[in-house]
């Protein structure tokens, strides 16, 4: 069952701010963990007109990109490698438009591939906190969903192109989100579907208190660390995440997460349970290779 209009007709407002100044912004939202709509936050940046669809499909990408088939944090994963031009064509021609499942491009490491369109966004409110930051950019058809998980660093994400409908949970509700075991680097998934719910399964999750907005472009919303986010494309979408790491991150959280992926990837730790791994004629592939 699809409860996401229900939760939606009872969610409360994300709150916002047209304040920018970063001093303000760190005492109060990132010291006190705090999710705010930083409202046309990114209405100058150069990436808001220059990054169109044709500009990123021209973007001379050698090896392929690996696409998100559905929501992988719920269901079964499934990922496909293809060009990028031809993915981003794709998404032009409308081929995904009556598709139940659509590829998504995630966690495409833009500016490592591309250093000099680091010059056409502005990051700074929460970068110059930070000790160090992974920045990916999202690109998808209207209709791609990233199930329920948190993530266990800070994260602005910034809307460039499209709409996107995010939903909030504080970790104070944990105790109703039904924690997944299934490995996923550098995040933390919930069992629960929104798009598929089976109350006798997740009877708990009916008393969780939700939060929503809608990302319009130039929209920049700072997801604090371990607060759980469902997001959905509303219209064809290009989002950047800026994942910040404070100084514990770096010291404590992304150490003992490196030594996870590497057990993992070795097969001791969550073996064929995870959302970057799936087994095609017997071998096993990557997400990320």
């Amino acid at each position: 069952m699809d409860v996401l209009d229900q939760i939606l007709s009872k969610s409360k407002p994300i709150g916002e701010t047209v304040d920018f100044d970063a001093q303000r912004f760190k005492k109060h939202y990132l010291n006190k963990n705090t999710p705010v709509v930083l409202k046309g936050y990114g209405d100058n940046w150069v990436a808001k007109e220059k990054w169109t669809l044709d500009f990123l499909a021209n973007l001379e990408v050698k090896n392929p990109v690996s696409l998100e088939i559905g929501a992988n944090n719920q269901q079964e994963t499934n990922f496909v490698k293809e060009n990028l031009k031809t993915y981003i064509e794709s998404i032009i021609k409308e081929e995904h438009k009556d598709k139940k499942d659509r590829a998504y491009l995630t966690l495409f490491n833009i500016f490592d591939r591309f250093p000099h369109l680091k010059e056409d966004v502005d990051l700074s409110i929460l970068t110059q906190f930070t000790r160090k930051n992974n920045i990916y950019a999202w690109i998808g058809p209207e209709g791609t969903v990233t199930g329920l998980h948190y993530d266990s660093l800070n994260n602005l994400l910034a809307q460039v192109k499209g709409r996107k409908l995010v939903v909030l949970v504080a970790p104070k509700d944990n105790k109703n989100m039904y924690i997944s075991d299934k490995f996923e680097l550098g995040a933390t998934s919930s069992e629960v579907d929104i798009n598929n719910y089976d109350e006798s399964k997740h009877p708990k999750f009916k008393n969780v208190e939700f939060f929503s907005t809608i990302l319009e472009p130039g929209d920049v919303l700072f997801i604090p660390k371990k607060w759980w986010h469902y997001v959905k494309s509303l219209d064809t979408s290009i989002s950047i995440s800026n994942f910040g790491a404070l100084l514990f991150d770096v010291l404590f959280t992304e150490t003992i997460e490196s030594i996870q992926y590497s057990l993992h990837c070795r097969g001791y730790y969550k073996k064929g349970n995870c959302t970057c791994h799936k087994e095609v004629d017997g071998k096993v592939l990557s997400k990320f290779s």
